[in-house]
This record gives C-alpha cells, sequence and structure tokens, in this order.
C-alpha cells in the first residue's frame, strides 16, 4: 500500500516545477507589465525612449519574437527604473535648492 502512494507522491513532486515554469510569451508578459508600470510610476519623468521600447517590445511579441521582445522590454524596465530614479534625485535636489539645505 505504501508503495502505490510514494509513487504517486513522486510523481507529482517531479511534476509541479515543469507546471510552474513559464513559456516565453509568459516570460515577456511578465517583463513588460513590469516595464509599463514602473513607466508609469516615473510620473512626469517619463523618457520617451522608454515609450519606444515599449512599442517595439510590443510589435516584436505581436510578430512570435518573443526573444526579441523580452529582450526590448528589458531594455525599457532598465530605462523606466533610471527615469524613476531621475524623479526621486530631482525631487531631492530641488528641496535642497528652494529650501537651502
Amino acid at each position: 500500500m505504501k508503495k502505490p502512494l510514494l509513487a504517486i507522491g513522486i510523481s507529482l513532486a517531479l511534476s509541479v516545477p515543469l507546471a510552474a515554469q513559464a513559456g516565453p510569451k509568459e516570460d515577456f508578459q511578465e517583463v513588460y507589465s513590469k516595464a509599463q508600470s514602473t513607466h508609469q510610476d516615473a510620473g512626469t519623468f517619463q523618457w520617451t525612449i522608454t515609450g519606444d521600447r515599449l512599442k517595439a517590445a510590443k510589435s516584436a511579441a505581436d510578430n512570435g519574437d518573443y526573444e526579441k521582445a523580452i529582450a526590448m522590454a528589458d531594455e525599457a524596465l532598465k530605462l523606466a527604473e533610471e527615469s524613476v530614479a531621475q524623479r526621486k534625485q530631482q525631487k531631492e535636489a530641488w528641496r535642497h535648492v528652494a529650501i537651502g539645505n
């Protein structure tokens, strides 16, 4: 009785990681979504090049080239993160200039 349960348990344990692995489309969607969100978080400090990279990533994904789409979305995410950092840095710089501290 224990052997069949053990076999079922091992089968389930080995199948879970396979089910958890995402394909290129899902990988793209995850990176693209994060890049879009971060780009929006930049507010008025959004870089136009980030928007261009997001459009290029979407276009590549629409054409089924997920490798290129992921690369472009990754680049857009990095640019968006830099624009958010710029927004935060400028917020502090303004205070130092306006207040004098």
